[in-house]
């Protein structure tokens, strides 16, 4: 797997309007109406693996492995937002993306995501034997 060279500055955007279910209230990590964090970091997440997923071999995914974001601004249930990720760094199989959320006015959240490439049957086969041997 060494040899996948994906190019430096790749990047994806996507859009997201906020809905009810993307709230601290209903995603359990707090008691506001607004976008909760852990779907704002869901968000930057999706973004970065949509944003490479075309140069990985078949049978290869990537799978997140470090977050480090701020979220900077609250966002209201309807609100629009621009995800944005770039591809900054690889270092064999490890990639990392500068990732940043914006509405219509500023700057929402923003951070560095870490993915990693893995063969999916493979990782997923090992997952579930350690499960269970439990």
């Amino acid at each position: 797997m060494a040899d996948i060279n994906i190019p430096i500055g790749t990047e994806k955007t996507i859009e997201y309007i906020v809905k009810e279910e993307d709230t601290a209230i209903n995603v359990g990590s707090g008691e506001v109406r607004v976008l909760a964090t852990p779907r704002m970091l869901a968000l930057m997440e999706e973004v970065s693996y949509k944003s490479v997923s075309e140069y990985l071999r078949e049978g290869n995914v990537s799978v997140g492995t470090q977050m480090n974001i701020t979220h900077l601004k609250a966002s209201a249930i309807g609100e629009k937002l621009t995800i944005k990720s770039i591809l900054t760094k690889q270092e064999d199989r490890k990639l990392v993306f500068d990732v940043e959320v914006n509405d219509k006015d500023s700057l929402v959240g923003k951070g560095e995501c870490s993915r990693f490439i893995v063969n999916k049957s493979r990782f997923e086969e090992k997952a579930y034997s350690a499960i269970n041997k439990k």
